[in-house]
This record gives structure tokens, C-alpha cells and sequence, in this order.
């Protein structure tokens, strides 16, 4: 009962902060939706990358290639920002993980803030960012023991205020 009213009063103090963060806009966009406005040179890559016919292992290392040589807008930061929060709050960014081009998308957004962000959100992203390519390269299944304890860095990331 203690973990759930803990769950709770996170989510409500996250979300108050993430609607003060984004100035209250409510971003009700789909990962799809996300991708279909007008696709920059990164997301192409990533559709490339999405449907060439390599396993998931090697996807993520092109990805992880691709998101270390790229030098985001500070428009795109923010907006990785907001995407993977969003993901992370509404319990989604591990729904579809057989989704490449979802999953290699939310894995550069969170490294590019990882590498790119001197915000108190790079311990989060980076946290974000191993749950997501362990679970799509099949190293762990969402909800086992090692994506808990990344959700507990994440968790204690944003209530630090990392």
C-alpha cells in the first residue's frame, strides 16, 4: 500500500511539474503522429534503419551511431524532452516494443539528450534510455527486474529533480 501512495503522489507531483514544464499545453500527439510531421533528416534515418532487414541488436547500435554524431536544435531537445516524459508518465514507451520504428525513435531522442542536454533531465534520458534498448533488443521484458530498477532511477531522477 506504501509503493502504491508513493506511485500516486509521484504522478501527481510529475504531472504538475510536466504541466509547468510545458506551460500547460496538453500534447495528446500518438508516436505516429510524432513522426508524421514534416521529417527531419534524423527521422528518415530512422524509418531507414526501421525497415532494412537487421535484427534488433544491430538496429539499435546504428541508432546509437546515428544519435552520437547528431547535434540536435535546442527546438529538438525540447521536444525529446516532452516526448520521452510523456512516454515514461503515461506508461506507454514499453506498450509496442516490437514497433521499430517507435522504439529506435525513443532511443535517439533519449541519447541525443543524454549526450546533447545539460538539463537536470540527462539522468532520467539516459535511465529512458537503457530500459528502451534492453527491452527492444531482447535483453529484458518489461516489467523484470532490471527495468524496475531503471524506473526507480527514472522516478528518483525527476523527484531530485536529475
Amino acid at each position: 500500500m506504501k509503493e502504491i501512495m508513493f506511485m500516486i503522489s509521484f504522478l501527481m507531483y510529475t504531472f504538475t511539474t510536466l504541466m509547468f514544464y510545458t506551460g500547460g499545453e496538453s500534447n495528446t500527439s500518438s508516436p505516429a503522429a510524432v513522426l508524421e510531421t514534416s521529417a527531419s533528416a534524423w527521422e528518415e534515418q530512422i524509418n531507414e534503419i526501421a525497415n532494412n532487414q537487421q535484427s534488433p541488436k544491430e538496429k539499435a547500435a546504428a541508432v546509437e551511431k546515428l544519435a552520437e554524431g547528431y547535434t540536435p536544435t535546442a527546438e529538438e531537445l525540447e521536444e525529446f524532452k516532452v516526448h520521452i516524459l510523456n512516454e515514461f508518465l503515461n506508461l506507454k514507451y514499453l506498450d509496442d516494443y516490437s514497433n521499430d520504428q517507435y522504439m529506435l525513435s525513443s532511443m535517439f531522442q533519449a541519447m541525443a539528450l543524454e549526450h546533447h542536454d545539460n538539463s537536470l533531465l540527462r539522468d532520467f534520458a539516459e535511465a529512458f534510455y537503457h530500459n528502451t534498448k534492453n527491452v527492444y533488443t531482447g535483453a529484458a521484458k518489461p516489467g523484470s527486474e532490471s527495468v524496475l530498477k531503471y524506473e526507480e532511477q527514472m522516478f528518483d531522477s525527476i523527484n531530485a529533480g536529475n
